[in-house]
């Protein structure tokens, strides 16, 4: 990081108080793969943000399939639109239609009603072409049949009845397939090509406000964010966007055999696979509609944007005890798992994961960032201290950048201090915090910082927290009973 300060900042105070020891302001950034041989343009498709405000959106950008497994982007483009129908998310997709494919391949199809169905998925249009059976005579796209994909991926070859294909029973079509399992974990965290300029993967996370003006504050890879690696590059991500913004990370326990299948192995591989940053928010097991089964990152994220987004905007509410779209939870090998409270509490809640449980509909379950219970103070423990912390520091950025640069004076002093209040006070009044108040302290704000162009705000804010443990103490009161019956007697 560099150590000429031009710009404006951001820094956090530990709390004051010490805590007992117990036990539009929530946009997704989704990175993965995505079936681009059904978009648009596959080959505009590679390493670049994509803005989806509804699911037609991605489908045009990026193509869409329920192979979950194989195309992750998918996950969160159905859990976000179909099931909690929220927007906008942004897309990356790290496949590319030039590199990731396999060899070409030449099979025989038959002829039914004057069209061949190649029930294959994946395949590139501009690859495909197609012949008699011997392969002698090519057929001309367009002139002799014409190729279309079906809504299941695969593609459909229709016979015109006035080409040079009108009379075959069979024909022979060869084609190039985009294969995904060749896509690595390397490519989903990315780098910077000095040779080319250009950037891969979660490299392009900083491209985003650049270029749309909106700044993703849910960094996501389901499918990936399970390996650790991932996840830690998502949180070295999130600590700083565009060198202004902060955002979080809902990750996933990878939930395979040896690492997390069940769930008293969950703190285990959380602790030693680097899940500990106040910024990540890690879930455990796979969650399941039906016959879909994804990662919960994909679910929870869509959730924690719902839930903003029925909050006018502000992600002040803990997704925990809210409802999930749901049916189930499993683990890689498909095994169904059902904790109970006392399991959910021991073995995720209280390591920092956020689980789900059944009651009465499924639920979220957990209200602790990964920083619990490494850390208990309010302002890295808390999932909704922290979103909350997250949307005042980067609006206060966006909104006082425009001052960057002007004069230090009283009337820039004021303006910060009179304009942030105002909105420190507009969040008082919805309940979305306590309280809050900017200042400018003197004392913090020696002459020859002044003179050096630095100039030092101080904010406190005093946050709610979930009232996760609610207790009511019941006792039998005998003079209750005795004047029961002393008042009935005659």
């Amino acid at each position: 990081m560099s150590n000429y300060k031009h710009g404006i900042r951001t820094s956090r105070q530990a709390t004051q108080l010490a805590t007992p020891v117990t036990s539009d302001g929530c946009l997704q950034c989704i990175i993965g793969t995505a079936p681009v041989n059904l978009a648009a343009d596959p080959y505009d498709t590679v390493n670049k943000p994509f803005v989806a405000y509804k699911k037609a959106d991605a489908i045009s950008a990026l193509g869409y399939s329920d192979d979950f497994k194989n195309y992750t982007l998918c996950q969160s483009v159905y859990a976000t639109f179909d099931v909690f129908g929220v927007a906008p998310i942004v897309l990356i997709n790290v496949l590319d239609p030039k590199k990731h494919v396999s060899v070409e391949l030449s099979k025989t199809f038959d002829v039914v009603g004057g069209t061949a169905k190649v029930t294959e998925t994946g395949i590139l249009m501009d690859k495909l072409s197609v012949s008699d059976e011997t392969g002698g005579t090519s057929y001309k796209a367009d002139e002799d049949y014409i190729a279309s994909f079906n809504s299941d991926g695969t593609v459909s070859i229709a016979i015109v009845a006035t080409g040079a294909a009108k009379s075959a029973k069979k024909v022979k079509v060869t084609y190039v397939q985009i294969d995904p399992s060749k896509v690595t974990y390397q490519d989903v965290i990315g780098s910077y090509d000095v040779s080319s300029k250009k950037k891969t993967g979660m490299e392009l996370i900083g491209n985003i406000y650049p270029k749309y003006g909106i700044v993703p504050s849910l960094l996501l890879a389901p499918g990936w964010s399970h390996i650790p690696a991932v996840n830690l590059a998502l949180n070295a991500k999130a600590n700083l966007i565009s060198s202004l913004f902060t955002a979080k990370v809902v990750s996933d326990i990878d939930t395979d055999a040896e690492k997390a299948e069940s769930a008293d192995e969950v703190k285990e591989f959380k602790d030693k696979s680097g899940y500990s940053d106040r910024n990540t928010i890690p879930t455990w097991p796979l969650v399941g509609v039906g016959d879909y089964v994804y990662y919960f990152s994909a679910q929870l994220a869509a959730s924690l944007q719902y839930l903003a987004a029925n909050n006018s905007g502000v992600p002040s509410r803990s997704p925990s005890n809210k409802d999930l779209k749901i049916t189930g939870t499993y683990n890689k090998a498909g095994d169904e798992i059902i904790l109970d409270m006392d399991e959910a509490n021991d073995y995720c809640n209280a390591c920092g994961v956020v689980t789900a449980i059944n009651m009465n509909g499924w639920k979220a379950w957990g209200n602790n960032t990964a920083a619990y219970p490494s850390s208990t103070d309010p302002i890295d423990r808390w999932i909704n201290i922290v979103t909350i912390f997250d949307y005042i520091e980067n609006n206060f950025k966006l909104s006082f950048f425009q001052n960057v640069d002007d004069l230090t004076n009283y009337r820039l002093i004021d303006e910060v201090v009179s304009g942030f209040n105002i909105q420190l006070n507009g969040l008082q009044g919805s309940d979305d915090i306590a309280g809050g108040e900017i200042v400018f302290d003197h004392e913090e704000n020696p002459i020859a910082n002044i003179l050096g162009g630095h100039i030092k705000f101080h904010t406190r804010i005093g946050g709610y927290v979930p009232a996760e443990d609610i207790e009511n103490v019941f006792e039998f009161d005998p003079t209750i009973t005795q004047a029961a019956l002393e008042g009935g007697a005659e």
